[in-house]
């Protein structure tokens, strides 16, 4: 051992390794604190709580919301960092209540918003074929929600029902409440399922044996006049025509160009009732209140947006009482500035009351 060719670390005292050691354990015990003292306090400032509005569905609140402890204040920061260390944990909030609402959280611009999104790790969807005329806020992850005139009432619908591709979850945030209305109103779509299956069994039996269609005239540009006026171009993110029929085809949708430039098209036959794989619950997975009754402009007619894909029209009779049962059962909290709300799209509906003032919502959805 003492000869020339010995390991130099060799003639260092043993306790000099101890030393080093020691400093190492000490070190990675204080870093477990410090992140166990983190997640302690977070979790202990966020806490379920309630406002006007709330309704208990199948013994749950409905939509649950967490805010700040009584007498404590909340960062978007501290928010986001409780979001990753409890990732799971809201996870199954999510799934049990259908949506969770965070208020009075400090986030108070659309990037804080984005942050808070990205820390519940869901993967982005960009919004490609939805209906609704919208504008990036931050990168493809923000967007602004339907900017359809104020005077509109956007009837209930899933995220982008209509197309093969839609998102799991629904994000809003409210950068701007309206000075009156404007609520995102929510709905547990089982509850619509179970109700039409009690007072039109016949429609939802046919609902459950035959797939629905949806067929829009998209313009050829914007048209921000209307609640489905978003354009082929913006729709497929494409000036080539060719383009926006390849992305057409994949999606088993068939199409027609009409001598506006307009582009109308039929979407592949789409189940209207779904069974949700988590809790086994049939839902009224579908936008065909919406279509049935909002599609609506110069180039569009609402009677003949879903058919059956026999052709068949779908009951004006069932379409009527389905919208009577979700004003009868939806939820419709007022919005307050730094709102956001994680909605579960397999599972729960929502919809846009009309408003007056200003009024800045965002959105971002995810697979």
């Amino acid at each position: 051992l003492g000869t020339s060719h010995s390991h130099p670390f060799r003639r260092i005292p043993v306790d000099i390794y101890d030393r080093v050691w020691l400093l190492l354990v000490l070190v990675a015990l204080e870093t477990h604190i410090v992140q166990w003292r983190r997640r302690t306090m977070t979790v202990s400032m966020i806490v379920p709580t309630t406002v006007p509005g709330q309704r208990e569905v199948k013994g749950r609140p409905f939509p649950l919301v967490l805010g700040p402890a009584e007498g404590q204040k909340v960062s978007a920061a501290e928010l986001t960092q409780w979001i990753e260390d409890n990732r799971s944990h809201l996870d199954g909030l999510v799934k049990d209540h259908g949506a969770v609402l965070f208020r009075d959280c400090g986030i108070e611009t659309p990037e804080m918003f984005a942050d808070v999104v990205e820390a519940t790790g869901v993967e982005n969807l960009p919004y490609i074929g939805g209906a609704a005329v919208r504008h990036n806020v931050v990168g493809d992850r923000v967007f602004t929600a339907n900017e359809a005139p104020s005077s509109e009432k956007i009837p209930f619908h899933h995220e982008m029902a209509q197309v093969p591709n839609f998102p799991s979850f629904v994000f809003f945030y409210c950068f701007l409440a309206p000075a009156e209305g404007g609520e995102t109103p929510l709905l547990p779509s089982n509850r619509v399922y179970l109700r039409l299956k009690e007072e039109h069994p016949a429609f939802v039996e046919k609902l459950e044996s035959l797939r629905i269609t949806y067929t829009r005239v998209m313009p050829s540009q914007d048209d921000p006049t209307s609640a489905i006026g978003r354009s082929w171009r913006s729709t497929f993110l494409t000036e080539d025509r060719a383009e926006a029929e390849e992305k057409l085809r994949a999606i088993g949708s068939t199409w027609e160009w009409l001598p506006t430039g307009d582009l109308r098209t039929t979407t592949a036959p789409l189940w209207a009732v779904r069974t949700d794989e988590r809790t086994q619950q049939k839902t009224f997975f579908n936008s065909m209140c919406a279509a049935y009754t909002g599609w609506k402009d110069s180039r569009n007619d609402p009677a003949k947006a879903v058919l059956f894909e026999d052709g068949t029209p779908i009951c004006a009779a069932s379409i009527k009482d389905a919208l009577r049962i979700m004003d009868e059962e939806c939820v419709a909290i007022r919005w307050q500035s730094g709102d956001a709300v994680y909605v579960d799209n397999k599972t729960v509906l929502h919809a846009r009351r009309p408003f007056t003032g200003p009024r800045k919502i965002m959105a971002s959805l995810a697979k």
